[in-house]
């Protein structure tokens, strides 16, 4: 009985591994520029969220632009709306706790700036300063609603697929100081209810072993000679 159990440990293990890392995919943000996550049709700011780094698409319609971040920004471009980029000039501070940026363009502007900040694994937490609608794009193989694995507050107002990975959408977002998205692998789910399923399994095996042991000892005790023999 006990080796069937550490057999049973052993084949838990691997089965949890290969269920969580199934299925799972670069989290790279190329390819996204041409596909319905390049924020070029959503009137708001897009960010897509990676292993590594989250890359933020801001709407522009302006000669000049001003951000105030939690995270200083890395490899800014800006597009116009036909794609090309557009050179402009910018100056940076950092004052209790928040990143400035003042970008000065070379005249007005219609399209797209772009930026990377650092990801912090897989949770997400964005403070509202711009009251504009907000859509945060989750890593390929990966999403969110299962309170046991991790859900989005508050709640979005959509939630959609674009180009095969989850998207998470804040229509208004005038009363929300900000949003949490904690997130995880698709095969999450299902290898923990393999993982419960095996639980039960193992807590059945022992008690049917406790049973067997403790009808043994009541037999031993009514006739030791009978048992030994």
């Amino acid at each position: 009985m006990n080796g069937l159990m550490k057999w049973g440990a052993c084949f838990l293990a691997v089965l949890a591994s290969v269920c969580l890392t199934a299925g799972a995919a670069s989290s790279n943000s190329s390819a996204i520029f041409g596909s319905s996550l390049d924020g070029a049709a959503f009137n708001g700011i897009t960010y897509i969220l990676g292993e590594r780094e989250v890359q933020v698409i801001v709407p522009v319609n302006a000669s000049t632009l001003n951000l105030s971040l939690s995270d200083r920004a890395q490899n800014m471009t800006l597009l116009d709306g036909d794609g090309r980029q557009v050179e402009f000039n910018s100056s940076y501070r950092y004052w209790r706790g928040d990143h400035i940026y003042s970008l000065d363009f070379a005249g007005h502007v219609r399209g797209r700036l772009i930026y990377t900040i650092p990801s912090t694994g897989q949770q997400f937490i964005l403070p509202i300063r711009e009251k504009v609608p907000v859509r945060i794009v989750l890593p390929p193989g990966y999403t969110t609603g299962e309170k046991a694995l991790g859900i989005a507050s508050p709640e979005p107002d959509e939630f959609e697929e674009l180009s095969g990975r989850t998207a998470l959408t804040w229509n208004n977002t005038t009363a929300i100081p900000y949003i949490e998205v904690n997130y995880y692998r698709r095969s999450a789910p299902r290898a923990l209810a393999i993982i419960f399923s095996i639980l039960g399994l193992a807590g059945a095996m022992l008690l049917v072993q406790y049973y067997l042991s403790t009808r043994r000892l009541k037999r031993f005790a009514e006739d030791p000679e009978r048992v030994m023999k």
